[in-house]
This record gives C-alpha cells, structure tokens and sequence, in this order.
C-alpha cells in the first residue's frame, strides 16, 4: 500500500499530461476553412489582375447621392442609400473555363465587408448577370451601399468560379486608392445619380 499511492498520483500525472499534450496538438491544426478559403491574388485600380481563373482590372471608384438602372427590367427607379453608393466600373475576363457565379464585396481597413447590393439588376456580382465565356471580356459595375462612417481603406474582393462551392477559388483582392482625404471630399460632394448598365461584352 505504501506504494500504490505514488504509483497512481504518476499516472494521473501522466494521463493529465497526454491530454494537455493532445490539445495543444489540435489547436495547432488549421481549421477546415483555413484549408479551404479563397485563393487570393492582389492588385491595384487601374491595372490588370491575373487571378488565375480570371483577370480583372478595376477602374477608380465613384460615390452618388443615388443609382438607377439603365434601361432593362429596372431601369427609370433612383435609389436612395443609408450611407452613400460605391460605384467599382470593372472588366473581368475568363481565362480557361466559362465561369458562372461572380462574386463580391467591399472589404474595409476597420474589418467591415460589403456585399454587391441586390436592388439594382444591372449590377455585377448580383448573380443575374452573365456566364464568363473564356476569352471574352465583359465590362460592368460592382455597387455596394455603404455608411459614410465605413468607407475606410476599400479593397474590392472579386471571385469568378464555375459552380457556387467557393472553396479554394479564385479572388482579386483589388486596392481602390481611397485615401482619407479623398473619401472625405467625395462622400461630402457625392455625384448626384450614376446610371448603371447591364454588363456587356467588350471587343
């Protein structure tokens, strides 16, 4: 008996030890969407970015007081926002398979993300737009709505894929250039209504 205590305080000792052992083994395995998160290739407005799947060049950004469709099943109604509209014209091309779900958001310095608005039909990004043929480019825009007080640092996230699973796609992380200063004089003059066409194919 004058042994048997030792003995078991050892292999609790020991027991608890391996279980500490295991979890720390755990945590240091990455989660599944670690393993799985977009592909993420950056860039800048105004240059072309090679995301793979697809290439991308972004122009600079504007801001209204109101956007409208032009044209089509929408068009002639001017939306308001709580905030201000974000308006990214883009072109984005295929470069080996046609690509049919395009996808967006605003991200923000602070750690905000926007999604493309779904009020407007014409925009890109909304998943009413059209199939990515490889080779043929096609121009639009991406329009976010946004707080004033949340438009920090944008970067435009961009994934074109062929099915919905977004896992291990492809995304253009692209840099608007928005300043401080900038986006202070902008969101103080906004243009008054930006009228957003239906995305087309570009020669």
């Amino acid at each position: 008996m004058a042994t048997a205590l030792p003995r078991r305080a050892l292999t609790v000792a020991s027991c608890a030890v391996l279980l500490v052992l295991i979890f720390v083994a755990q945590s240091m395995l990455p989660g599944e969407t670690d393993d799985t998160e977009p592909i993420a290739f950056s860039g800048e407005v105004g240059t072309e970015v090679d995301a793979d799947q697809f290439t991308i060049t972004a122009s600079e950004a504007r801001i209204a007081a109101s956007v409208q469709d032009e044209g089509g099943l929408g068009g002639g109604a001017a939306l308001k926002p709580h905030g201000v509209w974000v308006v990214v014209p883009a072109r984005i091309t295929s470069q080996h398979a046609p690509l049919g779900t395009v996808e967006a958001r605003l991200a923000m310095g602070d750690g905000y993300t926007y999604s493309v608005t779904s009020w407007l039909y014409n925009g890109l990004g909304t998943g009413s737009g059209p199939t990515l043929s490889p080779g043929i480019s096609v121009g639009g825009a991406f329009v976010f709505e946004v707080p004033k007080d949340r438009l920090v640092d944008p970067v435009l996230q961009v994934s074109a894929r062929e099915s919905l699973d977004a896992r291990l796609s492809a995304r253009a992380d692209i840099d608007l250039g928005l300043g401080e200063d900038e986006i202070a004089e902008m969101t103080a003059s906004p243009e008054e209504s930006i009228s957003i066409p239906a995305p087309a194919q570009i020669p």
